[in-house]
């Protein structure tokens, strides 16, 4: 089977165009880590990767893909609605601890196993008072 020349460029402007994307995402988590100490380890867990992963990432040696970067844009929008009304430093501590709500769950861990949804429910519930 031959392939034409322009299903090459599509394939590799797709592919460009996912690693930008990636990069992007890498961009958006250290911003985000100026307002939020989030460290490599925070974001390894809730991502399903090495510390060393996440360091690579946030130095912008490599670049998240699939279901890792996934993981890391459901993380970064978990920590967007959290920083709305919840302190920094609160935030990295709510990752990192057993929440009745999640059943006894570690946030972090529900995101990297697939439960953003759950844990972005709280996030919102807490970013709008729901502590009070």
């Amino acid at each position: 089977m031959q392939v034409s020349s322009g299903a090459k460029v599509a394939v590799m402007a797709s592919s460009t165009a996912t690693t930008i994307g990636t990069i992007a995402l890498a961009d958006q988590l250290n911003h985000l880590r100026a307002r939020v100490p989030l460290s490599d380890a925070d974001v390894a867990r809730a991502t399903g990767v090495e510390p060393a992963t996440a360091r690579e990432w946030i130095e912008r040696k490599a670049a998240p893909v699939g279901m890792h970067a996934n993981r890391l844009a459901e993380l970064i929008a978990v920590v967007e609605e959290l920083a709305l009304n919840v302190k920094p430093d609160g935030i990295a501590r709510w990752l990192a601890s057993e929440v009745p709500a999640l059943d006894g769950g570690v946030p972090a861990d529900v995101i990297a196993s697939g439960g953003y949804q759950r844990v972005m429910d709280i996030a919102q519930w807490l970013s709008t008072g729901g502590f009070t």
